[in-house]
């Protein structure tokens, strides 16, 4: 059952105040890592229900438990019927744990139920004042903020700096990572009671986050170190406003972002000078061709520039983007054009097209796609269609993890026998080795009666 159908089942609560219990149980898992307290939303059950109801139970309470926010019925405690009773928010002590429980009230001014809040024994007496007000302004924002904020909010680790200030920039609260901040930031070192523009904090939006009650988030470097700072407003009532300031130490994860920046630079240099020298050799391959007076050199030769080209194809591809992972739709059009133009006679009509899954692969792993592509295409112009008009379709999909490729044309087919082990081209016997040995995959051509059908099963990461 979910949390808002047992809050409407086993309490008098109407649908619109179990919305408002439902909506303030989003924020527990975000509130205990801000307060490191435990916290708990109460209301009554019906005084005559039935069903699982525990013996003795008379309130319902959401909590965070190992799988979750749950629900469950249990025996109430003296504070939380004091403040049911009362409606003034109270502190405690459940089992010799200090509380400080705050009412919920509806629309309609009824106090339908209370948050709760377990302090750590751990806590000293000296502490307890700034543990009020931790307390305090987290259920104010438990019960202020809105669907769309509450979405912004991120749990907070052991080693964020909190910080909570009003709007006459005074701090009230200051946890223990704050106050290894203070010497960085410039703090006084009693960080409570100071004002928050004592330090050399730079957050010039602290007044229009105040009065216009708006989350703002900057990142702000202090000698070497990179802080994110998150300041999230709250509206403790119509005349004061809070905030709580979160300090992250990001100067590690800011480091690597810079490094793999870097690094995705040089990788993409690389790429590109690799595909120059490429070019280059493709560029001394047409000097010789165009030098030759004999057809099988001049064939021979392009065969080979083709191949190149292929190759170049990849780098080019990978030198435009941050990713290393190029898209296999992009390497087949950009060979059809290519080969289009240096394959394909002028009185010739050819169709490239595609379908399927446009699939990401490993630039690795595309230079061989490219070679395999570069080769089906080759063989269909030369061999399948013969300077005739035709067709040629590439069909990709994605099955469990692995990666089927359907190049079909309407060419005229293969030799009756055929055989992929016994054929002597250059351009299958290439195909069948970067399949076999270096994709670890599978090949099969076959004669499908109006072309040929050629079939690549492969790993998506060989």
């Amino acid at each position: 059952m979910d949390i808002g159908q047992d809050i409407l089942n086993t309490t008098p609560l109407g649908p619109l105040q179990t919305s408002l219990l439902e909506h303030i149980s989003k924020l527990i898992s975000f509130g205990e890592s801000l307060t490191r307290q435990r916290i708990q939303i109460f209301t009554p059950l019906l005084k005559k229900s039935h069903g699982n109801v525990q013996q003795g139970a008379d309130m319902l309470c959401i909590e965070r438990s190992e799988t979750g926010i749950v629900t469950h019925h249990l025996k109430g405690n003296h504070t939380w019927h004091v403040m049911m009773e009362n409606g003034q928010p109270l502190i405690g002590e459940d089992n010799e744990f200090r509380q400080h429980v705050f009412p919920v009230v509806d629309n309609g001014g009824r106090i339908i139920g209370g948050i709760s809040f377990t302090l750590s024994p751990s806590i000293k007496v000296e502490q307890y004042e700034q543990e009020y007000t931790l307390s305090d302004t987290m259920q104010r924002l438990m019960l202020t903020a809105t669907d769309e904020q509450i979405q912004s909010y991120e749990p907070i680790s052991y080693f964020d700096g909190l910080i909570i200030f009003d709007d006459s920039h005074k701090i009230l609260y200051g946890n223990d990572a704050a106050l290894q901040l203070v010497d960085l930031l410039g703090f006084d070192r009693r960080l409570v009671g100071s004002s928050i523009y004592s330090s050399t904090l730079k957050i010039s939006a602290i007044q229009q986050v105040l009065a216009d009650r708006t989350i703002y988030t900057s990142e702000e470097i202090y000698q070497d170190m990179v802080i994110r700072q998150h300041m999230i407003p709250i509206a403790m009532g119509r005349n004061e406003t809070r905030c709580f300031l979160v300090l992250h130490d990001c100067t590690r994860e800011s480091k690597q972002q810079q490094e793999l920046l870097v690094k995705n630079s040089i990788i993409k240099e690389v790429h590109h000078r690799v595909k120059n020298n490429l070019q280059t050799v493709a560029g001394l391959l047409r000097m010789e061709a165009r030098r030759s007076s004999l057809p099988e050199v001049k064939q021979a030769l392009q065969e080979g520039i083709n191949r190149i080209e292929s190759m170049a194809l990849v780098h080019d591809i990978v030198s435009h983007y941050d990713e290393d992972y190029i898209g296999i739709r992009s390497i087949y059009d950009e060979l059809c054009r290519l080969l289009r133009m240096s394959m394909v006679r002028q009185d010739q009509e050819v169709t490239f097209t595609y379908s399927g899954e446009d699939i990401l692969i490993s630039s690795h792993m595309a230079s061989y796609v490219s070679l395999i592509i570069n080769e089906l295409i080759t063989n269909s112009l030369e061999h399948g269609l013969e300077g005739a008009h035709g067709e040629i379709h590439l069909h990709v999909n994605d099955i469990e993890g692995n990666i089927k490729l359907a190049f079909t044309d309407n060419g005229k087919g293969l030799s009756s026998d055929f055989s992929i082990s016994s054929n002597k081209r250059l351009g299958l016997t290439i195909i069948n080795n970067l399949v076999t040995h270096e994709l670890k995959g599978s090949l099969s051509i076959e004669n499908t009666g109006h072309g040929v059908l050629a079939t690549i099963h492969m790993k998506k990461e060989a």
